[in-house]
């Protein structure tokens, strides 16, 4: 056994302390912070485990065996943000909204990022402790591919959520630009009606068709010609929308 030197208690205990790999006083010390402190110290080709404010004689596989707890943590949390981005696509894809979408995703993405940080600790001290212990490389070789992927997984996930989030703000603004769109035209067309009413409902003499029994006819005839042009130039103005499918559909018409 190996007693804990005072000044390196001090340090371990040390509250703002992250997951590292490095000589302390002397000693080779690999520190884990998850939910509880894990340290553990490599010393003459021998593995000890602080339990108790004393480092205990531990092995290779115990050590292995911890690795790979913390990574299985980890893979669960994953599914569950996968399965949450998955669910969320589809309801979007779909063309519903999901309600405080963009709260949600902020603290999503807060919670991956957290999960990253911790990650990327853990790969750089795994790293540095198999430059140093290659005597171990056999055994945790595996162990640091599977870091170097849920690193890989986790960043994806990030990466989803910013596409996600491009997404539903494309979707929006679209739907405004649309409703924008609309509304210039409906003023457009209406604009010359109220024009119109406005002119004919004035209190002077000598207005347009006022001695004529066909006047009201004239005016609606007008105002009805007036209502088709706009509804003419807005179909003309509108664009097609392009569907991805099109291509294959005009592809097999071809055949």
């Amino acid at each position: 056994m190996l007693e804990l030197h005072e000044n390196l208690k001090k340090i371990l205990q040390a509250k703002n302390l992250e997951t590292f790999y490095s000589e302390i006083y002397g000693q080779k010390i690999f520190v884990y912070v998850g939910l509880n402190l894990e340290t553990w110290l490599f010393n003459d080709e021998k593995i000890y485990k602080l339990q108790n404010e004393e480092f205990k004689l531990s092995s290779i596989e115990e050590f292995s065996n911890f690795i790979k707890s913390i990574l299985e943590d980890f893979k669960v949390q994953n599914t569950h943000f996968q399965n949450l981005l998955e669910h969320k696509e589809g309801i979007i894809l779909k063309g519903g909204f999901v309600k405080n979408f963009y709260k949600k995703s902020f603290v999503l993405r807060q919670k991956i990022n957290k999960n990253l940080k911790q990650i990327n600790l853990l790969s750089e001290a795994f790293n540095l402790l198999l430059s140093e212990q290659a005597q171990y490389k056999k055994h945790l070789k595996i162990l640091n591919l599977s870091i170097n992927i849920l690193n890989k997984n986790t960043k994806e996930h990030l990466t989803r959520i910013d596409t996600l989030y491009a997404l539903t703000s494309a979707i929006k603004n679209e739907k405004m630009n649309k409703s924008i769109y609309l509304l210039s035209i409906l003023s457009s067309i209406f604009l010359p009606l109220n024009l119109i009413v406005g002119f004919f409902g004035m209190n002077t003499n000598n207005l347009f068709f006022k001695d004529s029994p066909y006047g009201t006819l004239y005016i609606f005839s007008l105002i009805c010609c007036i209502l088709i042009v706009g509804f003419i130039f807005y179909h003309s103005k509108k664009t097609k929308e392009f569907d991805l499918d099109e291509g294959k559909k005009a592809k097999k018409q071809t055949k």
